[in-house]
């Protein structure tokens, strides 16, 4: 058995008995999920990119495992919905300016089941409220997709312009079926009318990059992104004694 492995092992052995012998939580909680994807936009390519932001929704349910006064661990499963629709604007084709930029609106909708590791750390505790800092790590299992694609392009003839309308959808089956992100963030407990509640935010930027489609039939190459949302929850904790 090597020196590594005791250690970890020996560090497994000191934290388990805490979470046994703590009064663990479960905690559900639902609320409003604001997201978008980010990365390269090469506006030297002939491209202006505008995002518009996708809202949805965001609900789960999560274990609360108490370490001592100040540090707890949490595993969640959520479900969550992510995407954006881009409003692109193509001035350029292979460095050559175009008589008529295209227009295309695309959509790219993902809904994810989530599941989510986090540490916590009480900042604040008193007899009114808790107020925490939350960050981890989550994992993500894509369970549906939805793309769609209009746009317009432009041939110029004598006098003007011939337009074609242009059009693909997609289920998005061929991006990437899991997705690993950061989560920071943070939560105030209170009590309202004996009834507790977890007011929460979390940030979520995914590190993975997402091969999203896009006019397939024009022959362009799938642009590189990544997920990045906004939560707002409130959550009700339950008590719970795994062991007596």
């Amino acid at each position: 058995m090597n020196r590594k492995f005791r250690i970890a092992l020996l560090c497994i052995l000191i934290v388990i008995p805490s979470f046994i012998l703590a009064e663990q939580r479960v905690i559900v909680h639902a609320g409003y999920n604001l997201s978008q994807h980010y990365g390269t936009k090469d506006q030297a390519a002939g491209y202006q990119v505008d995002t518009i932001l996708r809202h949805g929704f965001s609900a789960g349910v999560g274990l609360d495992l108490p370490i001592n006064d100040r540090f707890s661990m949490a595993y969640e499963f959520n479900y969550v919905t992510r995407g954006s629709k881009e409003n692109i604007t193509i001035s350029k084709i292979d460095g050559e300016l175009l008589p008529q930029p295209y227009q295309m609106n695309v959509k790219y909708y993902m809904d994810y089941a989530e599941f989510p590791v986090l540490f916590k750390y009480n900042i604040t505790k008193n007899n009114r409220f808790t107020l925490r800092a939350v960050s981890g790590v989550a994992m993500a299992l894509k369970v549906s997709g939805d793309y769609s694609l209009d746009g317009k392009i432009y041939f110029p003839e004598q006098g003007g312009y011939t337009t074609i309308d242009i059009s693909d959808q997609s289920k998005l089956d061929e991006v990437n079926m899991f997705d690993f992100s950061l989560i920071y963030g943070g939560e105030l407990e209170t009590t309202i009318k004996g009834l507790p509640v977890i007011a929460a935010y979390r940030f979520t930027i995914g590190w993975d990059y997402l091969a999203l489609p896009t006019y397939d039939a024009g022959g362009y190459e799938p642009v590189n992104l990544r997920n990045q949302s906004y939560s707002f929850t409130l959550g009700v904790p339950f008590n719970l004694k795994l062991f007596n």
